[in-house]
């Protein structure tokens, strides 16, 4: 990530003089950011997957919610040190030299990120399953993608969820900044409409966790799609027909879609981690949510261009059925939860304290999903020997 980042910020332009020199620069612009989407993907599905094994199971949520956190952080930095050096420099001086700085100022919080994690070691849950399943632990890549695979209509309800948060994320937060430049807005409006924005995710990122610690992941998961399918056209409308008005564009983008970034993307990353067992978590979101992401985030720009185009009110039908997705997805994965085994990492509160038939611990799920997939170890055998009453347990509630 750290090579990828600043990496750019070195590299040689068409305006150096030299036209081969000036090629190689773009050749490796390419490359760079290559290296950079693929390091931002491992470290967000790594991350989560960490996050959710290290957590105590009171606060889970509330600890998933550190990623979206710190990622809203992230985009405001970015767009504040942006908006910093074209006041200091100007759009010439940016565009001559100064563009580079922020690329290279990436150095400082990379390097303390290798530092900080030089130290952390590997959760008790990865080295339990590890030691559990020594089979499964040295696994080679395809078989652990094979491995992954088998759990492929989690991964479908993952992709249904991540749809909703990477149209928001690229399709709106990313795309409206652009369209709203297009039509005149003042830089300093859209830098308060973004900050607004952003503010929102990490003021609330918290209070959303503890709610879902609450109540459960699961109701709030249906709800924030649900929102987005209601309200994402009416938002869009509002800031279509008012593209420069502050208080429009503020309170339809800045509030309306902030409080739907804040719900989705906080509570996104505890959902996709209950959906996998440990053994194959990693690799599991690894596939789906990059995917996921790439599908329906990285195409979201394109598209929302496009409909904009054939309507004005085509981004916002876009925003509302990326709602509808999410929520059929989640609908989905509440009707089939048994047959998919989740969740694996906390059985309560998921989709609330509501009366439903009696399931198996999170721990007798995953062993009865592995004997299902015929992936049951001696160990495991062992211990259905032993503990017959954990396999067959149907005590708990969700």
């Amino acid at each position: 990530m750290l090579v990828g980042t600043c990496g750019q910020g070195c590299l040689p332009t068409l305006d150096c003089g030299i036209p081969w020199l000036g090629y190689l620069g773009l050749v490796l612009l390419v490359c760079l950011r290559f290296l950079q989407g693929l390091s931002a993907a491992g470290e967000i599905v790594t991350i989560t997957t960490y996050l959710a094994e290290v957590s105590s199971p009171a606060i889970l949520s509330r600890g998933a919610a550190l990623v979206n956190i710190t990622g809203a952080c992230g985009f405001l930095s970015a767009k504040f040190m942006s908006y910093l050096v074209e006041a200091i420099f100007g759009v010439d001086g940016v565009e001559a030299w100064a563009w580079r700085l922020p690329f290279i100022a990436a150095i400082v919080p990379g390097v303390i990120a290798i530092i900080g994690r030089r130290g952390i070691p590997e959760s008790g849950m990865f080295l339990a399953a590890q030691a559990k399943d020594q089979e499964v632990a040295h696994e080679k890549v395809f078989a652990k993608v094979k491995h992954a695979l088998q759990y492929w209509p989690n991964m479908l309800v993952t992709f249904g969820v991540v749809a909703t948060y990477g149209v928001l994320q690229y399709g709106c937060f990313v795309w409206i900044h652009s369209f709203l430049a297009g039509q005149g807005t003042s830089p300093n409006d859209r830098m308060v409409v973004g900050m607004i924005t952003r503010c929102l995710q990490i003021v609330l990122g918290l209070p959303i966790g503890w709610l879902s610690d609450l109540v459960g992941i699961g109701w709030l998961m249906t709800i924030s799609s649900a929102l987005v399918m209601v309200l994402g056209l009416p938002l869009w409308c509002v800031i279509a027909a008012h593209p420069t008005n502050l208080m429009a564009i503020s309170m339809a983008f800045g509030v309306g879609f902030g409080l739907l970034g804040a719900l989705t993307g906080t509570l996104l990353y505890h959902f996709v981690v209950e959906l996998f067992p440990t053994e194959v978590r990693t690799t599991s979101i690894g596939l789906a949510y990059n995917i996921g992401f790439s599908l329906f985030g990285g195409l979201a720009p394109v598209e929302t261009t496009l409909l904009y185009k054939a309507h004005w009110m085509g981004p916002g039908f876009l925003y509302s059925f990326a709602g509808f997705v999410g929520l059929v997805s989640m609908l989905a994965s509440r009707y089939w939860q048994d047959s998919l085994n989740i969740p694996f990492v906390r059985e309560a509160p998921y989709f609330g304290a509501m009366c439903v038939p009696a399931r198996k611990a999170p721990a007798a799920r995953e062993l009865q999903q592995r004997k299902k997939l015929g992936n049951i170890s001696d160990d495991d055998k062992m211990d259905m020997t032993e503990n017959p009453s954990e396999s067959d347990s149907n005590a708990t509630m969700v």
